[in-house]
């Protein structure tokens, strides 16, 4: 089996985080409500938390540190997104932005938090759950995951993100079958096609079926020129042939 830190699949480090989860908090930004009471800094924490989230991207896309969190201005956004969650308590994308930054941070243990308080309240958050889940898998708690997930497509099936990562903790509990199956589902609910092709043939790859994972992987990369991930498990495949 592909060793799971070094496999794509379950892998959801920063690219993914500020490309798909950033859209994520900033569609819940601009969603959210706020219940009334809460301190009048609390009625422009959509628009801060949108404005610190797209500088903080805008400083990666600008050449900032692979760490960046000693950088000062990254640091300032940093403590700016942390400042608006303890503030605005009950905002999600807060808690959110926060449970992506903590885990970036590898972190763990803080983003396990954060996504704890933000699953408790009453409004499912299919994309907290996601990245709930994968903290748990790189735990080595897979049961857990199993459980959790099964539970959260109950309440969110129709999440495609969330699909994905049943598949691979699936794949990981080795229900090859169950695992193809969400897989599809993901694809139907709006999945991207490269994405799909590349689970599937990752599932095909760890059954020896190294032709067929070979096509697969081919697809990926007709619909996602260059593609590293898929370009590299292709190479592993043909080195041994």
């Amino acid at each position: 089996m592909i060793g799971l830190l070094m496999n794509p699949l379950f892998r959801f480090r920063l690219t993914c985080l500020l490309a798909v989860c950033g859209t994520a908090v900033s569609s819940m930004s601009c969603a959210s409500r706020l219940p009334p009471g809460v301190l009048d800094g609390c009625f422009e924490v959509a628009s801060r938390l949108d404005r610190a989230w797209t500088a903080l991207q805008d400083a990666r896309a600008a050449g900032c540190a692979p760490d960046c969190y000693g950088v000062e201005r990254c640091d300032g956004m940093r403590r700016e997104i942390k400042r608006l969650a303890q503030t605005c308590p009950s905002h999600p994308p807060a808690l959110f932005a926060n449970a992506i930054l903590a885990y970036d941070a590898r972190n763990l243990a803080q983003a396990q938090q954060w996504l704890d308080t933000l699953l408790a309240m009453p409004a499912p958050n299919p994309d907290a759950a996601a990245l709930r889940a994968r903290i748990a898998i790189e735990e080595g708690n897979l049961p857990f995951a199993l459980r959790f997930l099964a539970r959260q497509i109950r309440i969110s099936g129709d999440h495609a993100g969330l699909r994905e990562v049943y598949a691979s903790t699936l794949f990981l509990d080795h229900s090859y079958e169950d695992a193809g199956q969400q897989l599809e589902v993901a694809g139907k609910l709006g999945a991207p096609p490269f994405r799909i092709l590349f689970h599937r043939a990752l599932v095909l790859e760890s059954q020896r079926r190294l032709d067929e994972a070979a096509a697969l992987y081919k697809e990926a990369l007709v619909a996602n020129p260059g593609w590293p991930p898929a370009v590299s498990r292709l190479r592993a495949i043909e080195s041994v042939r």
